[in-house]
C-alpha cells in the first residue's frame, strides 16, 4: 500500500486550502481552478523533494526546495521577470493586471511548503509522544 509521507500530505492539503480560499475572492469557479492549479504544482514540488533533499530533510532546505520546484512559482517568477516595468513600477495601469496576479500567485506559493512542515513536525510529536 502507498504511504504518504506527512510533509507530503501537509504540503498537498494546504495548497488546495490555500487556492481554494485565495479563489473564494473571486467567484466559486476561480476557487476551484485556484485550488486545482495550486494543487498540480504542490505535486510537481513534492515529487522533486522526495528525489533530492529528502523529505526528512531540515525544514529550510525542503521549504526551499518546494518552493522553488514549484511550477507555478516558476510561471510567476517568469511573467514578473517579463513585466518587469510593472513590479518596479516605473509602468503603470491596466497593462499591469498579469504582473500583479504574478505577484499574488508567487505570494501564494510561499504557504504551501509551511503546511506541510507544520504537518510534519505535528505527526513526529505525536508519534513521539505515543
Amino acid at each position: 500500500m502507498l504511504r504518504i509521507r506527512p510533509f507530503v500530505m501537509g504540503h498537498l492539503i494546504a495548497a488546495v486550502m490555500t487556492g481554494a480560499i485565495a479563489g473564494a475572492f473571486v467567484n466559486p469557479q476561480g476557487a476551484f481552478i485556484a485550488a486545482l492549479v495550486l494543487l498540480g504544482g504542490a505535486i510537481v514540488s513534492s515529487f522533486v523533494c522526495q528525489w533530492r533533499p529528502g523529505v526528512d530533510a531540515g525544514a529550510w532546505k525542503l521549504w526551499s526546495v518546494a518552493v522553488i520546484a514549484n511550477p507555478v512559482m516558476i510561471g510567476a517568477l517568469a511573467f514578473m521577470a517579463h513585466d518587469w516595468q510593472c513590479v518596479l513600477g516605473t509602468r503603470r495601469g491596466w497593462d499591469c493586471l498579469g504582473a500583479a496576479m504574478a505577484i499574488i500567485a508567487a505570494c501564494l506559493c510561499l504557504l504551501p511548503p509551511v503546511g506541510g512542515l507544520l504537518w510534519r513536525w505535528w505527526k513526529s510529536r505525536r508519534a513521539a509522544a505515543a
